[in-house]
């Protein structure tokens, strides 16, 4: 990673190092990645739908746990008037809910995975696709990214402006 960030210095120190009359016509702008997307409307919308997800999982998970967890009490309660055979069974139906939770809770916490990889996906593709043609549009010979650079003046941050890019575009 810092190979990269010094390469990535090396690389802009190079291109302000050219002859004056070349470097002011070279046109190098930064955005934010992470903010660019995380500020459209596509990526807090599918933060809402993921978050509804999360809550009907979590109940879900969570009634199932509460009876787990009275059928425990239960069985502590009640052991001692059990037969060895029904207890043993009362114990078994126990151990295999208690499996049947983890695996819900593994599923769900694949599916929230997922479900935000799908969402990042098409919000990444569209960011690619979107650079691109602002680069070519506006006439960009660099367009930075956050973490390969240190310092950036204000003028030539475009977050905002892709940021709105993205919002537009379907």
């Amino acid at each position: 990673m810092n190979l990269r960030m010094f390469a990535s210095a090396m690389m802009v120190v190079g291109m302000f190092s050219v002859g004056h009359a070349a470097a002011a016509e070279l046109k190098v702008v930064f955005v934010d990645v992470k903010s660019a997307i995380e500020n459209t409307k596509q990526y807090r919308d599918g933060l809402q739908h993921l978050e509804s997800i999360k809550n009907s999982k979590q109940k879900e998970l969570e009634t199932l746990r509460d009876k787990i967890n009275q059928m425990d009490k239960d069985l502590l309660n009640q052991s001692m008037a059990m037969s060895p055979d029904r207890l043993s069974k009362k114990q078994q139906t126990i151990n295999d809910m208690k499996k049947d939770f983890q695996r819900k809770l593994q599923d769900a916490q694949e599916a929230m995975t997922m479900e935000r990889n799908r969402l990042l996906q098409g919000i990444n593709t569209k960011f690619g696709k979107k650079i691109r043609e602002l680069g070519k549009e506006k006439g960009y010979d660099y367009i930075l990214t956050k973490p390969s650079v240190l310092y950036v003046k204000e003028t030539h941050d475009i977050t905002a402006e892709v940021t709105k890019l993205l919002d537009v575009s379907k």
